[in-house]
């Protein structure tokens, strides 16, 4: 992506992107590999990331890619979520676009706010209220909130939002079947792994109460899509605790060059 900016500047597009990623990332697991079939038959985004592919809609591949744009923006997450949207619509739609503008929003606003609350609500105003993210989110606050174990949080919103990382795989004469690895945890449809894992990644950040290590363990002690999860927590909480100096010079230099572009 920064190979991108540096060629297009900053007002690239969804296309730019998505000709970068078919161009230059050798891999494609899921997602990732619907896109790149389609863009190579010429389908471009936003279709190249929906037509024909099962994990467009709830799949955690491009919320992961969200710090990027936080960093891009600091302390504008009106400006990251823009950025955030174009780089979600090459693979995802739906839950999957709406987890990674609400990561952007959440790490940039990091950079100038510290309440969680706050934080929360700046990036939960990015996003529909009725999606499952934001569903989600709400989940993880009542559960802190009254005092829920971690551990019974977690199966609460595997019970909630159930993501297909439940499926148990048996290889067998007949093939391949599937089904729920616990039979209190409900499996969900191949793909639809965005609501929970953000949620896993939120319950990280409210049970951890301000210590990194710990935060970053029971996100990644939640299982599930465990370097998700623990890299995009760890991506905020990496921004949070940065001296105010350290943040407004940042802010100051890249408001600087965003300024020459807008």
């Amino acid at each position: 992506w920064l190979e991108v900016i540096e060629e297009k500047g900053l007002f690239f597009t969804a296309r730019d992107l998505a000709q970068s990623f078919y161009d230059n990332v050798p891999y494609g697991p899921g997602e990732y590999g619907y896109f790149k079939k389609n863009y190579g038959r010429g389908i471009y985004p936003p279709l190249s990331g929906t037509y024909n592919n099962r994990y467009y809609e709830n799949g955690m591949g491009c919320p992961i890619r969200s710090e990027i744009w936080a960093c891009l923006a600091p302390g504008h997450p009106e400006i990251a979520v823009k950025y955030a949207r174009e780089d979600a619509i090459c693979d995802h739609a739906h839950e999957g676009m709406y987890a990674e503008i609400f990561c952007a929003a959440l790490q940039s606003a990091a950079f100038v706010e510290t309440d969680r609350e706050k934080l929360m609500t700046a990036a939960l105003s990015y996003i529909p209220n009725d999606c499952a993210i934001a569903r989600v989110a709400a989940t993880v606050k009542e559960c802190y909130e009254n005092g829920t174990d971690w551990k019974q949080a977690r199966k609460l919103i595997l019970q909630k939002f159930p993501g297909s990382f439940g499926l148990l795989q048996e290889t067998s004469p007949w093939g391949v079947t599937t089904g729920p690895l616990c039979d209190d945890e409900p499996a969900g449809p191949l793909g639809y792994d965005a609501p929970s894992n953000i949620g896993i990644m939120l319950l990280g950040w409210y049970y951890g109460e301000g210590d990194f290590s710990k935060s970053i363990c029971i996100a990644a002690g939640c299982c599930e899509d465990g370097d998700c999860t623990a890299g995009t927590l760890g991506a905020a909480l990496g921004i949070l605790p940065g001296t105010a100096g350290d943040r407004r010079q940042f802010i100051e230099i890249q408001f600087l060059i965003l300024h020459t572009h807008y």
